[in-house]
Formats: C-alpha cells, sequence, structure tokens
C-alpha cells in the first residue's frame, strides 16, 4: 500500500497568499471554512484543503482533479465520488498535514504535546490504555500517542464519534475495530508533535514532504 504525506507549518505560510489560493476553491468548500471563528483553527483547514488539492493533482494527474465531486457521507466523513482516492487530514495551531491513499483506507492525526490530565479523558480510554498511560514513565506523551492512533484509526475506519471511543485499544500499533485490523505508524515531524498514520492495509512505499503555499 502507498500513501502520500504532505505537511505545512502555519507560522512558516503567508496569509495573504494563503488567502489569495483559498478565495480560488468553489463557494462550498470556502464558505464553511469561513465559518470558524478562531484564526487558527481556520487558518489550519485553508491549508489542509489545498494540501489535499496539491497532492492529488501531483501524484494523481490523470483524476481530471474537482471539488465539485467533494461530499461527505452520514457520517460526515469527506470523500470525492467515483475517484478511488481516499484522504484524512489534521490541524491544530501549529501544523496542518493531509494523507492520500489509493483504493485503500486511511487517516492522520496531529497533536501539540502540551500539558493535559488524562483522567479528563478517562471516559474514552479502553483500561488497558488507562493502564499503559499510569504505568509510563512520561504520563502526557503516553497519552497523545495513545490518542492520535486512536483518532488515525477512526477517521480510517469511517466510523469517527459514532463509535463508543473506550471500546478500542489503540495501545499497540494494530488496532482492531469492529472486527477489522488497522496498521498504526508514528509520523517523526519536527516541532513537539505527536503524530500517527492508519491504513487498511501495512504500507510497502511511504512519502512524506512538506509543501511550500
Amino acid at each position: 500500500m502507498e500513501v502520500w504525506v504532505a505537511y505545512r507549518f502555519l507560522h512558516q505560510t503567508d496569509e495573504n497568499q494563503l488567502e489569495k489560493q483559498f478565495a480560488l476553491l468553489p463557494a462550498h468548500i470556502t464558505e464553511p471554512v469561513y465559518r470558524y471563528k478562531n484564526p487558527a483553527d481556520r487558518k489550519g483547514r485553508m491549508i489542509s484543503r489545498i494540501l489535499l488539492e496539491t497532492l492529488i493533482k501531483k501524484y494523481f494527474p490523470y483524476q481530471g482533479f474537482s471539488w465539485d465531486s467533494y461530499h461527505k457521507d452520514s457520517l460526515s466523513k469527506p470523500y470525492f465520488e467515483e475517484s478511488g482516492i481516499y484522504f484524512s487530514s489534521s490541524h491544530h495551531e501549529k501544523m496542518s498535514v493531509v494523507c492520500i491513499t489509493a483504493e485503500r483506507t486511511c487517516g492522520i492525526d496531529s497533536e501539540l504535546l502540551k500539558p493535559v490530565n488524562p483522567i479528563l479523558y478517562a471516559d474514552f480510554l479502553h483500561p488497558k490504555e488507562k493502564d499503559v498511560i499510569i504505568s509510563s514513565e512520561d504520563h502526557e506523551k503516553s497519552f497523545y500517542e495513545i490518542w492520535t492512533r486512536k483518532e488515525a484509526v477512526l477517521k480510517a475506519s469511517g466510523l469517527g464519534i459514532s463509535c463508543e471511543m473506550n471500546s478500542i485499544d489503540a495501545h499497540t500499533d494494530t488496532v482492531i475495530v469492529k472486527g477489522r485490523s488497522y496498521y498504526t505508524v508514528p509520523l517523526l515531524l519536527p516541532g513537539n508533535l505527536i503524530t500517527h498514520l492508519a491504513t487498511s492495509e501495512i504500507i510497502t512505499n511511504f512519502h512524506l514532504e512538506e509543501i511550500i503555499l
């Protein structure tokens, strides 16, 4: 299975250039993003859309890319109709990251490593995950490793928050969701970040790049 991943740091992105590029996208893509009030959140979503378009046009030029085929299913998972391309994105106040694959599902999640009390998330954690976090030397890092792995798998499965999160054990690289295996790998990106990629098959070819906008 081949996977392409692109990322961009928000602070390294020229806002005026970003606004110009994003304004060229169709209204059904731009308008939902413009509604977000938090500037970093809005900027992260804008970058994610442009990264997605850039990746598909670069590696799947024969697709005849068009945002007209962009839709969301009943669980709000976005997809391109009849394209055979699967994708996922994540963003926070520091970075946006996008992954794409052909014919197989993928999911990605990234979090900025910062102080957190894992106890506040206890209701969303599997008992084995709790044990791993409690027994680890670095509770916060262990929590984020499990959390990003779990979120990436849920995105790859297409279930999202419709699934009981505490029923999923994501303390190992292979995670089972409703009887199906998903394979996760950490992405070692610059900065104080924890990022995981999840796929429905084992990755055989992996491409990672920073895209300058």
